[in-house]
C-alpha cells in the first residue's frame, strides 16, 4: 500500500514559518502533482515526505504508519531529483544497481532487477554505456531506474524534467505517465510547470506560501476554482481579471454595467469585486459588442491565435484566445463580449463567487 496522509504538517527556518499546517491524503496508486510558484514550498513539502528535511509540527504517515522520525531509508520512498546524480564513471548498469548492491543484494537479484528497471524504460540497449554517452532524456531514465529497482512504496520527484528542452519535456511526460500505468505505484510530483501538471495528474495540490489553495482533478481546478489565485494560476495564457467599479451602486467593468454580463446574485454580505474571464471565453467581433479596444501584439501559435486587446480606458491588454482565426491585425478596432455563462466573479479577499441566473 503506497497511502501517504499529512497530518498538520509545518516547517520553520527559525522564524519563518514556509509550511504552515497541510493536511493532505494520497491514496494508493494515486499520481498527485503538487505546483505553485516559486517559493510556494512545494519542493519543501516533498523533501518532508522523504525525510530529507525534518518537521517542525505535525506527522506524515506511510501505509498506516507514522513515518515522521525515521530516516529516508525506512520509509520505503523512492525520490528522484531535478540533477540526474549519475557516476560518471560507471556504467547504465552499475548506476541503476548501485544502490542494490549497497544494501546487500546479491549479484543474480541485483541484475534481474536491473534488467527488469531497463526493459520497462526502454533502455536496454544502453545498459553498458557511460552517462557522458547518453542524451539528457535517456540519463534521467537511468536516474528513474535506479529508483524502480528499489520497489518503493511511492516514488517522489522533483521537477524531473526542468533541465530537459522542451521537445524531450513532452516525450518524458509521456513516459512518466506510463510508467504510472504500468508500475501502478502511488506518484507524488513536484513541478512550477501548470502545463504539465493538468497533463499528468490525478490530482493537483495547488500551493500558494506554505498553504494548499485547493485540490482536485485538474478540470475541476480549470472549471471551477475556488479562490483567484487559482484562476490566474491554472491556465495558460492566465485568466484575465478586470477590477468592478462599485460607485452608484451598479457593479461594472470599464464603464459597463455587470447586468449586461450576467446577474450576479449576492453571498451574504458581500459583494463581488473582481470579474474573471478565460482567454477562450470571449467573442470578437468589428460590430458592437460589450467592449471596444483596438489589437496590439498578435501571436500565431499554427492552429491557435493570441490576441492583446488594449480596451477603452485600461492600462492593461485582454488576452483572447482565438482558434483558426486570423482575420484581424495590429492596429484593429475591435469588440470583446464574454461569455456570460463562463464568467467568474470573487470577492475582495478573493474568494470565488457562484452565478445565479
Amino acid at each position: 500500500m503506497g497511502e501517504i496522509i499529512l497530518k498538520n504538517v509545518e516547517k520553520s527556518y527559525g522564524e519563518v514559518k514556509v509550511i504552515k499546517g497541510v493536511d493532505l491524503k494520497v491514496e494508493d496508486g494515486e499520481f498527485v502533482v503538487f505546483v505553485g510558484p516559486s517559493g510556494c514550498g512545494k519542493s519543501t513539502l516533498l523533501r518532508m515526505i522523504c525525510g530529507l528535511e525534518e518537521l517542525s509540527g505535525g506527522e506524515i504517515w506511510v501505509d498506516r504508519k507514522d513515518v515522521s522520525q525515521l530516516a529516508p531509508a525506512e520509509r520505503q520512498l523512492a525520490m528522484v531529483f531535478q540533477s540526474y546524480a549519475l557516476y560518471p564513471h560507471m556504467s547504465v548498469r552499475r548506476n541503476i544497481g548501485f544502490g542494490l548492491r549497497i544494501a546487500g543484494f546479491d549479484k543474480a537479484t541485483t541484475k534481474r532487477k536491473v534488467e527488469e528497471a531497463a526493459r520497462i524504460l526502454e533502455i536496454e540497449p544502453l545498459l553498458d554505456r557511460r552517462p557522458r554517452d547518453l542524451s539528457g532524456g535517456q540519463r534521467q531514465r537511468v536516474a528513474i531506474g535506479r529508483a524502480i529497482v528499489r520497489s518503493p512504496q511511492a516514488f517522489l520527484f522533483d521537477e524531473p524534467l526542468s533541465n530537459l528542452d522542451a521537445s524531450l519535456r513532452v516525450q518524458m511526460r509521456m513516459e512518466i505517465i506510463k510508467l504510472h500505468k504500468a508500475l501502478k505505484k502511488t506518484m507524488i510530483y513536484v513541478t512550477h510547470d501548470q502545463v504539465e501538471a493538468m497533463t499528468m495528474a490525478d490530482r493537483i495540490v495547488v500551493l500558494k506560501d506554505g498553504k494548499i489553495m485547493q485540490v482536485d482533478d485538474p478540470l475541476t481546478l480549470y472549471e471551477s476554482p475556488k479562490n483567484q489565485f487559482v484562476a490566474g494560476f491554472i491556465g495558460s495564457p492566465r485568466m484575465n481579471f478586470f477590477s468592478l467599479d462599485t460607485s452608484g451602486g451598479t457593479l461594472g467593468v470599464h464603464g459597463v454595467a455587470l447586468s449586461e454580463i450576467t446577474s450576479t446574485g449576492k453571498k451574504g454580505d458581500a459583494i463581488p469585486s473582481v470579474l474573471g474571464v478565460r482567454p477562450e471565453h470571449f467573442n470578437m467581433s468589428k460590430k458592437e459588442g460589450v467592449w471596444n479596444g483596438t489589437v496590439g501584439i498578435v501571436e500565431h501559435l499554427g492552429s491557435e491565435t493570441y490576441y492583446h486587446v488594449r480596451i477603452g480606458g485600461s492600462n492593461d491588454d485582454v488576452v483572447v484566445r482565438a482558434i483558426d482565426q486570423k482575420r484581424f491585425q495590429e492596429g484593429d478596432t475591435i469588440s470583446l463580449s464574454p461569455d456570460s455563462e463562463k464568467c467568474y466573479l470573487f470577492d475582495e479577499n478573493g474568494d470565488a463567487f457562484s452565478f445565479q441566473a
